[in-house]
């Protein structure tokens, strides 16, 4: 992606944040779930061979959606139930958010993190997903964000090291 093509996403994405309270939040999720699952139905099969492990086929779906390398987001603790792993790519919600003086705790949380725990659990509706807030961007280098089967627990990258 060129730099003229991450503006654009920029700028778009700061006219949709702009002066959004709760509610235009919820229904900027809305959008993005249904974006999320469209595109998921669109390429069905050739994610149906991601993985016979559910966590990591999330992870690669995950990758896949957002146009990612393991490199910028690579896994730091892993097991058979959850996987951790720091997002370093390039995010066009977190610009828009400092340019506009908005928290990206607050923005994230309510804008996808719902979105992306519906596009995982198309795979497999134990997957759960989850940041950890204490280290998300641009508060740390990266942004902390785990996978985890519902049945396990799902902690953070602190606890194994």
């Amino acid at each position: 992606m060129n730099a003229q093509e991450r503006e654009d996403l920029i700028q778009r994405e700061m006219a949709r944040l702009r002066d959004a309270d709760e509610a235009a939040l919820c229904a900027l999720n809305e959008d993005s779930i249904r974006r999320r699952i469209a595109w998921f139905e669109e390429n069905r099969d050739r994610l149906s061979r991601l993985s016979d492990d559910p966590v990591r086929a999330a992870y690669a779906l995950l990758l896949a959606r957002f146009g990612i390398t393991s490199d910028e987001a690579p896994i730091i603790f892993g097991d058979e139930t959850r996987i951790v792993f720091h997002s370093q790519n390039f995010c066009p919600t977190l610009e828009a958010c400092n340019r506009l003086g908005l928290d990206t705790r607050y923005v994230c949380k309510r804008l996808n993190e719902d979105a992306t725990n519906r596009l995982i659990q198309l795979i497999d509706p134990r997957l759960r997903f989850s940041r950890n807030y204490e280290y998300l961007r641009p508060y740390s280098p990266f942004c902390e964000e785990m996978i985890w089967l519902a049945d396990a627990k799902p902690g953070d990258a602190r606890e194994v090291e």
